[in-house]
């Protein structure tokens, strides 16, 4: 149905729109409780005839792919706070595609009874401003108020006296029903309660069997659960150790009293012969944690036959807050659930820890100084928190959350980083995300709270303006013509793998608490420095990159990446670390260990375990030390020092006479720093991070990798894309394997010579 015959239908003369679309989308369609029954009809009226949508993820050509009726779809989505004001200046920006919030509890009056009529009135006004939209809704499954009243037990218990501002915050209701406030709340169902578990699914059918029935079932491609610490499964509290409930113990067994929680006995380890019980503890939690989005999430397939899409927030890894509590620490279940197809996540929101920078901004030094590279702004890496490799080897579509502030934002509050303030700047940055989404293959949705009001003043879309409609048109453009002809399987020689059960024999991310240096708060000592921070060099390496999960690593992995990093693999079964000297045997591969790898075994500490892996005999070191390495690489000419600086404990000095030294501990506390050749391939051990960007590129090309640019740039690829985004002024010549043309035009060549300014960016495409 075209727009003209939308209005027609809904009595609103064309001019009218035309000269005053603000006034009219802004005020005057504001979904209150009071419905329009005749709005309502009078907007689904041309819905029907229309049939039922069916959409799918299919693993084709190299990757997930979106398909809706058949027809492969570019993932280019869109949302807003308020979504219903922007949704014009998203269909001028050609995205079809709008995944808007909605609090289900909104709707839920009491026991039974549910008020949907009030989503109807808002999915039909947004019919009105974009006609010809599909939907993808973000459904809220937090409990209303009154069912907190009447169901006190079965509420979120924590160990630590929570703050009363997050227990109870004022509401602050969003377009379609979502209190923005509620995000926060520590006190909210236990994911335990069966009570919770039952009538919240009861709703969910309900709303489920209601859209099914619904001319809206033609344009409703799937729903994304949500629920939790600001929607994203974190759980409610988190910050102040939940969850002590009778439901959870019930649940889960016996819950570790806070000070075992909050304590370790081995400084950033956890002893498993002393505190196996919450190492146990952890397990259960998380598994139980995961298990509740699937209950939800099968619901969702059950009750439309499994004819759309559902999707969750969920398997960040990357900057998860409270991770002992709030992380997303078992995603084998998430992503081996046949019930889940698509998993969003925001890219980085790493900010600044250079003294005397606003918080906003997110430039990252280590303790010697070295900048580290930029999370998002201009010339900001954008880096995904989620393991992508680990998503499209599961078949799972991934969806980034691109969510910067841009110069229509007064309040510095946003996260567009350093630069979104100028025009220019904001324009960069959004070429970066949609660049980086093309050139990998995934998909991805703009979401603006430039109507959230408070915290932000701007009272309209950070994307609703001609320049930035101007950015985006041409990168929907560009997906819709390119991406059905292309392969999207990855090329990356480099990988660093990652163990999410790490965390539960890791020290409590309140133990680094005032966090000195960080530019954050609640994160512990390894997924700051180890994980977030060393992603920014990653990001600078020059090639492009895959991250995975440990147990998602195939046979064939070690041949076909030439260097691997084992970024945190310290609590290891006996048989993972077999099948990890089984996948290295005669591979060839460069391998870097990090800090501990395998020395957390089931019951015990077992330092026979990680001089098995590394091929090298050690030390521990358990008195306190900077985790600071000073090194001297004579083949590179690098003499450095890189680390952090707050004393630390256990360390680990390699005590190997046949390896070659390349750093010792700042402390003089012997080698922490080395390499050794292995049968077959090669074992680097280094005790600390984030490994500087200059030893990253020396060890790539130790292990035989020809970067893609002779400049630390950031390199996102797929087998027939590319983007590269400058991090430094100049001349530089970028190598592909294969021909690939500018997508401005230009012809093809696995060799461009260009000059690129700080934070410029550069696609490149094959020719179909």
């Amino acid at each position: 149905m075209d727009r003209r015959k939308m209005l027609e239908i809904l009595g609103v003369t064309t001019g009218a729109v035309a000269l005053v679309p603000r006034e009219v989308f802004g005020h005057q369609f504001v979904v209150t409780s009071t419905v329009d029954q005749k709005e309502i009809e009078a907007a689904f009226a041309i819905l029907r005839g229309e049939p039922v949508a069916a959409a799918e993820v299919r693993a084709e050509r190299g990757g997930p792919r979106l398909f809706v009726n058949g027809t492969e779809v570019y993932p280019l989505m869109a949302l807003s706070a308020e979504t219903l004001k922007t949704a014009a200046s998203y269909r001028a920006s050609g995205i079809g595609i709008l995944a808007p919030i909605v609090g289900l509890n909104w709707t839920w009056a009491a026991p039974g009874k549910y008020e949907f009529e009030k989503i109807d009135l808002f999915f039909a006004r947004l019919l009105f401003v974009h006609p010809g939209a599909w939907f993808l809704p973000r459904l809220h499954l937090n409990v209303p108020q009154w069912w907190k009243d009447a169901h006190p037990d079965e509420m979120v218990k924590c160990g630590l006296t929570a703050d009363p501002a997050f227990a109870k915050r004022p509401e602050l209701l969003g377009e379609c029903g979502l209190n923005w406030n509620g995000l926060m709340d520590a006190y909210d169902a236990s994911y335990a309660s069966k009570f919770y578990r039952t009538e919240m699914a009861d709703l969910l059918k309900a709303f489920l069997r209601h859209m099914e029935e619904s001319p809206l079932a033609s344009r409703m491609i799937g729903y994304q659960v949500t629920g939790g610490m600001t929607g994203e499964w974190h759980y409610p509290g988190s910050r102040y150790l939940p969850d002590y409930s009778e439901p959870m113990r019930e649940a889960v067994g016996p819950i570790p009293a806070p000070e075992r929680r909050l304590e370790t006995t081995a400084g950033l380890l956890r002893d498993p012969a002393k505190e196996g019980d919450v190492i146990a503890f952890y397990k259960r939690f998380h598994t139980y944690c995961s298990d509740t989005v699937l209950h939800f999430a099968r619901v969702v397939k059950e009750q439309t036959q499994r004819r759309v899409l559902c999707g969750t927030f969920h398997t960040y890894l990357l900057e998860n807050v409270h991770i002992q509590e709030a992380g997303h620490l078992a995603p084998e279940r998430i992503l081996n659930s046949k019930d889940i197809d698509f998993i969003p996540s925001p890219y980085t929101y790493q900010h600044t820890n250079k003294p005397g920078e606003e918080r906003w901004k997110s430039d990252m030094v280590d303790d010697s100084g070295h900048w580290l590279g930029r999370a998002r702004g201009v010339g900001g890496d954008g880096s995904y928190r989620v393991l992508l490799e680990s998503l499209r080897r599961h078949g799972k579509l991934f969806i980034v959350e691109m969510d910067p502030s841009t110069y229509i934002e007064p309040v510095k509050r946003g996260e567009g980083g350093s630069g979104h303030e100028t025009k220019e700047g904001s324009i960069r940055i959004l070429q970066r995300d949609l660049a980086q989404m093309f050139a990998r293959g995934v998909g991805g949705w703009l979401f603006d709270f430039g109507h959230l009001v408070p915290p932000f003043g701007a009272n309209r879309g950070w994307y609703d303006d001609q320049p930035l409609i101007e950015t985006i048109r041409p990168f929907a453009e560009l997906g819709k013509r390119e991406r059905p002809n292309l392969e999207i399987s990855p090329v990356a020689q480099i990988v660093s793998v990652y163990d999410a059960k790490a965390f539960f024999a890791t020290a409590h991310w309140k133990r680094e608490e005032p966090w000195t240096g960080y530019g954050i708060s609640v994160s512990d000592h390894f997924n700051h420095w180890f994980l977030n921070s060393q992603q920014r060099t990653f990001s600078r390496i020059g090639a492009p990159m895959d991250s995975v999960y440990r147990f998602d690593l195939e046979s064939g992995d070690a041949r076909r990446y030439r260097l691997m990093f084992m970024v945190n693999l310290f609590y290891l079964e006996k048989s993972e670390v077999s099948r990890l000297l089984e996948l290295l045997a005669g591979s060839e591969a460069t391998v870097v260990w990090y800090y501990a790898p395998g020395l957390i075994g089931p019951d015990r500490f077992d330092m026979a375990q990680m001089e098995k892996l590394t091929g090298m005999r050690f030390e521990i070191l358990m008195k306190p030390g900077p985790m600071l390495i000073d090194t001297d690489i004579p083949e590179a000419a690098l003499r450095t020092t890189f680390g952090t600086a707050k004393p630390q404990f256990p360390r680990f000095a390699v005590r190997e006479r046949e390896v070659t030294v390349f750093g010792t501990w700042n402390d003089g506390k012997g080698v922490a720093f080395a390499r050794k050749k292995m049968q077959g391939w090669t074992s680097v051990y280094v005790g600390a991070a984030p490994l500087t960007v200059d030893i990253l590129r020396w060890l790539a090309m130790q292990a035989g990798i020809e970067l893609w640019s002779t400049k630390p740039d950031i390199v996102y690829a797929s087998r027939d894309a590319a983007a590269v985004v400058a991090t430094e002024p100049g001349e530089r010549v970028l190598t592909f394997p294969a021909p690939l043309a500018p997508v401005e035009g230009g012809p093809a060549s696995a060799s461009h010579r260009v000059t690129m300014e700080f934070g410029d960016v550069r696609v490149f495409v094959r020719h179909t």
